[in-house]
């Protein structure tokens, strides 16, 4: 890690027009821990005329429809209301070992949904932003977690993939590009994009 206190390991870095905050979920994050001042600071700090884009991600994910146990409430409680205040853009996680892209999803209800570019790719609308985008980008390494066949998928889960693969993305001022491609064949299972004005 990136920081001078191997129990600390908590940091920051930015990338072209990202800015990437990076958490540890294994590491106190209640109200009054080192790291959720930490967190509040950095968030607060990002000059989104310089980085426009605010990536989140942790370890633990904050929604998973194939195991919800593994989302743990006070977790969402305590950190995501300053996610939605900062506009992070962008929340990654991992620890479920398969892929699950959300909507703008806040306290578990979509605040906004996709809509299909030219080419029939989903986009969300940043310049009206209500929430971050969360993704569980764990497919990669270990044995994948299957989704339900009988249970059909929580209104927040958008596209739900357990194939080995990993997730690029390409952003520039004023948009970001992801997608989930199989490790296997290189076949681009997922793809969305997140827009804003340059302004």
């Amino acid at each position: 890690m990136p920081t001078s206190a191997k129990d600390k390991p908590w940091y920051s870095i930015e990338q072209g027009t990202v800015h990437f905050t990076l958490i540890s979920t294994e590491h106190p994050w209640s109200d009054g821990s080192q790291q959720l001042e930490w967190i509040k600071t950095d968030l607060a700090s990002v000059d989104r005329s310089k980085t426009p884009w605010l990536v989140f991600a942790g370890h633990r994910p904050m929604y998973s429809s194939s195991n919800p146990t593994n989302a743990d409430s006070k977790f969402v409680a305590a950190l995501e209301p300053w996610l939605q205040q900062y506009k992070v853009d962008l929340a990654l996680f991992g620890h479920v070992h398969n892929y699950e892209r959300m909507c703008s999803v806040f306290q578990g209800a979509c605040l906004a949904m996709p809509t299909k570019d030219d080419d029939g790719v989903d986009t969300y609308d940043h310049d009206n932003y209500t929430a971050p985008v969360h993704a569980v980008i764990g497919m990669a390494g270990f044995s994948l977690d299957k989704f339900s066949d009988t249970l059909p998928p929580p209104s927040w889960s958008l596209r739900r993939i357990a194939e080995y693969g990993y997730f690029r993305a390409h952003a520039t001022t004023s948009e970001i590009n992801l997608e989930f491609v199989d490790a296997n064949t290189l076949h681009i299972h997922d793809s969305f994009r997140i827009i804003k004005s340059t302004n």
